[in-house]
């Protein structure tokens, strides 16, 4: 009896302890962890890095707009106003233009600068500094941030509208990159729809209307009430569901691998990126300032392409119970390293005390990566178990840091803004980092240690921060010659696009770009779940799929860009060599040069311009075509404006209209191409899926691409679709062909040969006749 007693005892105890191991134990699963290129575009505060920003994008402008740097709701609608302008948002305090943003305006040269709001958020004072700079403005601000965002919407011309809530700036911002690239306003309201909305809606009675949120900040009741006819709600959650709704719904929009990231807490940065965001054509992507929230995390998750192998991953543990209740641990965010010095091997423990349980022994000399700091203990991965390992037998390795601070950073007694100042360490110099706690580091300047934030630091890294175990004796441990899971692999990740993250790491913080590039893990279980793995390679298909030549850039691209040009290689071909006499008899083609008067277009290194280019490859392809018998209308055959006075949105509406009036068969819009990097080159044709007769318009658009291609031997950079106002405003097969990068010296150069002009005249001759000769099905 006492023995079945004691058998019994034994059981419960046995079972107590199993779910005691249970409870306690850290859940983990092997994770499917994010794997990005990043780059953070970020100022010391929200004007410098909105000055980043524009710096990031233009090279000039024609027009600028000015926001106030704490007025979100003015400024959050501007979005699709400033891309159809290509005009960048810079921000300044409300009594006077920052010194930082006068220099800015200087460089970018605009003929306009466009104040966005009333007198109250931007005063008087501003508009007198921009007399004195000689700088014309004009003012857009209504009565509230609603009739802001009215005004704003009447300068776009659109058949839809977006509707957000304008009390708080999530939901419109999720929204702002879609509408930007499709030149969609955002109108802002409450719960209750103000007059000055009302009256916009009932004006211009939009086709679709898009509402942004759920029911509780937009109420279906309301809408119903004054007849607002709902196409599409999208919503989620919370804003971070409601941004990756957006962001869902519109991904046909977007054409870039690129993602661009900004706080769902503070929205400065976020709204001057939204322009750059859309001039990119990437989605705008919210997230917290320590971690992804679990739907933008799976947004970036099904965006990826490759991965590392799955056995080199380290996303594979979530943090420890214990972390979220002790006060004294820090997160070290993998920066920092230490040595094991403790002789012959130091325990792994599974909790930060002596009385944890091992989990394995690390080998004396092994270098690890520090993920967190309690107390007098580090956490750590090794070879697939976190644990905590003991402070005292562990040295520390530094890390570099480079202040990016504009002038000096202070160097504080404490890991506060109320620290007493030790000494200013000037901008760019190279500072050694002990430690972090918080947003802070630990560093020593000039003899004086101290702490310095971490928003203005950027770390040094090589992209590998976990080296295997150095002089790995002979322990108990028999995986030692497994790197550890921390260790990225050596893998191109430039499929999936980079990460572009706005704002310094007290927006966004270290941690969190850490788990973007793979190298720290999240808190959230459902960002640890295993996605569907992908390869950790593209290889490229030995030949090319079925029916995609058209849209598929020739090898050539791969050739490094030409840098020396001789004006002799330019040698005239004859069109009429290949095309009948008359070939075009009965046919209407609209020319349009693109920009004109005012609008210079993309200016070139010496410089050159845009303008000027197109409207004398315009007039070639005058001539070519009445050569062949076609019936020529020009938008313009000078160098004029096509409405007085000038804005863009006007111009580009005079085109389609007298599109619209002339009704030609074909209607060609002839520019010039430019990037920053004065490396690229190559030649685009567009077209829009918006347009009536996208179909017919994709075949025209592949095939003048092939015969200019052909013809002037320039890079294929291929057919592409996009929401240019010209092709999807008209309604007979539009076509935009980017000829060469101006911003190229060497294009530019060929672009000033006539020869080459007319060359591309010929080419898009040669096109036309064999769109009209070789009909596809369907066509």
């Amino acid at each position: 009896m006492n023995e079945r007693v004691a058998l019994l005892k034994k059981l419960i105890l046995s079972l107590i302890t199993s779910l005691a191991f249970v409870f306690s134990t850290p859940y983990i699963t092997q994770a499917s962890p994010l794997a990005y290129l990043t780059e953070r575009i970020a100022g010391q505060d929200q004007v410098e890095t909105a000055l980043k920003i524009s710096q990031k994008g233009w090279n000039s402008a024609q027009t600028v707009i000015l926001c106030e740097s704490n007025d979100y709701p003015d400024s959050i609608a501007a979005a699709p106003f400033a891309a159809n302008l290509d005009a960048p948002i810079l921000l300044t305090k409300g009594k006077s233009i920052d010194p930082r943003v006068v220099k800015e305006l200087q460089r970018l040269s605009p003929q306009k600068v466009i104040l966005l709001g009333g007198t109250a958020c931007l005063q008087p004072s501003i508009e007198k500094e921009l007399d004195q700079l000689s700088l014309p403005w004009e003012r857009i601000g209504g009565i509230d941030r609603y009739e802001t965002s009215v005004l704003l919407a009447k300068e776009l011309i659109s058949d839809s509208v977006i509707l957000a809530n304008g009390d708080n700036f999530p939901d419109a911002l999720s929204a702002a990159t879609y509408a930007a690239i499709k030149r969609i306003p955002i109108v802002l309201t409450s719960t209750k729809l103000p007059d000055s909305v009302i009256q916009y809606y009932q004006e211009t009675a939009p086709a679709q209307l898009i509402v942004i949120g759920g029911e509780a900040v937009i109420p279906s009741e309301e809408l119903n009430k004054h007849y607002f006819n709902i196409g599409t709600r999208l919503a989620g959650y919370d804003r971070y569901g409601t941004n990756a709704a957006v962001v869902s719904y519109m991904k046909d929009t977007y054409q870039s691998n690129d993602l661009f990231v900004a706080s769902g807490i503070t929205f400065p940065d976020a709204v001057a990126g939204t322009v750059l965001a859309s001039k990119f054509k990437a989605p705008l992507l919210l997230t917290e300032n320590e971690d992804i929230p679990a739907s933008v995390y799976t947004i970036m998750r099904q965006h990826m392409k490759v991965e590392p192998p799955a056995s080199n991953t380290g996303n594979n543990a979530s943090e420890d119970s214990n972390d979220s209740t002790s006060s004294s641990t820090s997160n070290l965010n993998n920066l920092f390293q230490g040595k094991i010095t403790a002789s012959g091997s130091l325990n792994l423990r599974e909790s930060p005390s002596s009385s944890g349980t091992v989990l394995t022994t690390i080998p004396e000399g092994s270098v690890i990566n520090l993920i967190a700091k309690q107390d007098q203990w580090y956490k750590t991965t090794y070879q697939s178990k976190t644990g905590w390992v003991s402070a005292t037998y562990l040295t520390v390795i530094s890390k570099k840091g480079t202040v990016t601070a504009s002038g000096s950073l202070n160097l504080r007694e404490t890991p506060s803004s109320t620290g007493k100042i030790l000494a200013t360490i000037p901008s760019n110099a190279s500072v050694e980092l002990i430690a972090q706690q918080g947003q802070w580091y630990q560093t020593t300047y000039q003899a004086k240690t101290g702490w310095i934030a971490a928003d203005y630091v950027t770390v040094n890294t090589t992209g590998d921060n976990s080296p295997p175990p150095e002089n790995n004796p002979s322990t108990p441990d028999n995986n030692s010659s497994t790197p550890d899971n921390n260790t990225p692999s050596k893998i191109d990740l430039s499929a999936n696009g980079k990460v572009y993250i706005l704002g310094g790491t007290g927006i966004i913080s270290a941690n969190s770009q850490g788990i973007m590039e793979g190298k720290a893990s999240s808190k959230y279980k459902d960002n640890l779940k295993a996605f569907p793995p992908l390869p950790s390679e593209i290889k490229e298909p030995t030949t090319p799929s079925s029916g995609d030549d058209s849209t598929t850039p020739d090898n050539n691209n791969d050739n490094p860009p030409e840098i020396t040009y001789d004006p002799s290689t330019e040698v005239l071909i004859n069109p009429f060599d290949v095309i009948p006499a008359n070939a075009l008899a009965g046919k209407t083609i609209m020319i349009d040069p693109g920009h004109g008067g005012p609008d210079t277009g993309a200016i070139g290194p010496t410089p050159t311009y845009e303008k000027n280019n197109t409207l004398a490859i315009a007039l070639d392809l005058e001539t070519a075509l009445k050569q062949a018998g076609a019936k020529v209308i020009l938008t313009r055959d000078e160098d004029v404006a096509l409405c007085s006075p000038y804005t863009e949105i006007e111009d580009l509406q005079a085109r389609v209209n007298l599109a619209e009036q002339q009704k030609p068969d074909l209607f060609i819009s002839i520019h010039n191409d430019g990037n920053l990097n004065s490396e690229i080159q190559g030649t685009t044709t567009y077209y829009s899926g918006d347009n009536t007769q996208a179909y017919q318009s994709q075949q025209l658009a592949s095939s003048i691409q092939s015969a200019v291609i052909d013809t002037v031997d320039t890079k294929n950079r291929g057919v592409k679709e996009a929401a240019f106002y010209v092709l999807r405003k008209t309604t007979m097969p539009a076509v935009l062909l980017e000829t060469a990068f101006i911003s190229s010296p060497y294009e530019e150069a060929r672009l000033q040969n006539s020869t080459f002009r007319q060359n591309v005249a010929n080419a898009i001759l040669i096109g036309i006749y064999n769109y009209y000769k070789n009909p596809l099905p369907g066509a």
